[in-house]
């Protein structure tokens, strides 16, 4: 049993061997009309485990994927929502002030960025189109690029940012929270906690995928193929390059320059070799 709870029964699964795997045969016995339906009988056992493979890793990632693409949409909608409230306040003649109408902008910006790249994944799921054809993964880099710009807006608004000076004869609450935060303030810090959901949202779905080995595109499902494991590097660029980052990282580990560093098992290997051959 998996962590989900499903028992994929592929995982432990092979494809039936030939009866006749270890015998020598002749050249007439290999063209024979009994080695050609073996031959296709191992074709098609193998073409029925890797569709049952896939199918149940499908099955997995759609129902661990749920919660975290229901988070995605909402968030999604919030953002568009955010964009109404400020269009509705632009044309109001409501307008940030010049000190801070970059950071707006910025992540107006980001907003928008965000919405036309992930509502294809969080709209489509796992067997979508966005799925397929590999790109969730810059899609993944987008939104935590988006993210990161979000969140520095809001830190250089809270130093660069003034309250505005109250009217003459206002004394409500209302008033003095109007004075400090307005329509912009409110969306700019709604956007980022709206981005950091999305976020947080695409990499569960993002590792979801790699786990059962449908992302990249023409990865054996899990069951067929080793699954290696998923890194926060993967992040900021793909798969094949967060392994090679990861490769060199240990390929430095195991230098001769490193002094303090544990001999492996390999190294004991190479080493008795060295000693027996001399």
């Amino acid at each position: 049993m998996d962590r989900s709870g499903f028992s994929l029964v592929c995982f432990n699964a092979s494809p039936p061997e030939s009866p006749h795997k270890g015998d020598v045969s002749s050249p007439a016995a290999e063209g024979s009309p009994g080695s050609a339906s073996q031959g296709s009988a191992h074709r098609s056992a193998r073409q029925a485990l890797l569709e049952r493979c896939l199918r149940e890793a499908h099955e997995k990632a759609a129902t661990q994927s749920s919660e975290p693409l229901w988070h995605g949409r909402i968030a999604l909608s919030g953002l568009l929502l955010l964009g109404m409230i400020r269009g509705i306040a632009w044309w109001e003649g409501n307008v940030p002030g010049y000190s801070v109408f970059g950071m707006h902008f910025l992540t107006t910006t980001a907003d928008f960025a965000c919405l036309l790249c992930a509502l294809p994944l969080f709209t489509s799921g796992t067997r979508g189109q966005c799925v397929q054809i590999g790109c969730v993964g810059p899609m993944l880099t987008l939104v935590f690029a988006m993210t990161i710009v979000d969140v520095g807006a809001l830190c250089a608004y809270m130093v660069v940012a003034t309250p505005r000076p109250l009217s003459p004869g206002a004394k409500s609450y209302v008033d003095v929270l109007e004075a400090c935060i307005g329509v912009w303030e409110f969306a700019l810090v709604a956007s980022v906690c709206f981005q950091l959901v999305l976020c947080a949202s695409s990499w569960r779905v993002y590792r979801e995928l790699r786990m059962t080995g449908l992302y990249p595109p023409g990865s054996n499902p899990a069951g067929i193929g080793h699954i290696q494991e998923v890194s926060f590097l993967e992040l900021i660029c793909e798969a094949e390059d967060a392994k090679l980052v990861s490769d060199c990282e240990c390929a430095m580990g195991k230098s001769p320059d490193n002094k303090g560093a544990k001999p492996t098992s390999q190294d004991s290997r190479q080493a008795l070799v060295t000693t027996i051959s001399t």
